[in-house]
């Protein structure tokens, strides 16, 4: 038995993008920068020949993007691997945290505080109850 008991939890392998669409991407982020810095030419001007480089190199030869797509798209699963448990972290300190602050504050479901005026912390139960019964699980 190879595989275990369960079922894989990662059951196809992604795939990379293409080149071509890579090679698009960055030209429309180097347009970007173009927009965003056009009052700085030095880099108006790099960035607008960038843009217009890889825009050419992506239609018409997009096998030479193979290196900077395997180089973003290795980035790329470096940086879900590490933002993946800072965001599970982040998602668990803003919404489970405070719930349970708030729910040790105000309920006690396990009867956990002391209380001495009760004789017993034991909670009594009606065996009438439908379903409270073990016999006939299933």
């Amino acid at each position: 038995m190879a595989g275990g008991f369960h079922d894989p939890l990662v059951t196809s392998k992604i795939k990379p993008p293409s080149e071509r669409g890579t090679g698009i991407v960055f030209a429309v982020v180097a347009a970007i920068v173009a927009v965003l810095f056009r009052g700085t030419q030095a880099v108006w001007i790099s960035a607008v020949a960038i843009a217009g480089v890889l825009l050419v190199v992506s239609f018409a030869r997009p096998a030479l993007l193979k290196p900077l797509n395997r180089a973003w798209f290795k980035f790329a699963l470096l940086l879900s691997r590490v933002m993946n448990p800072v965001v599970m972290l982040l998602v668990f300190v803003v919404a489970f945290v405070p719930m349970g602050l708030l729910m040790q504050v105000w309920r006690d479901p396990l009867i956990r505080r002391r209380k001495p005026e009760l004789k017993t912390y034991w909670i009594a139960r009606d065996p009438a109850e439908p379903g409270h019964s073990m016999r006939n699980q299933f």
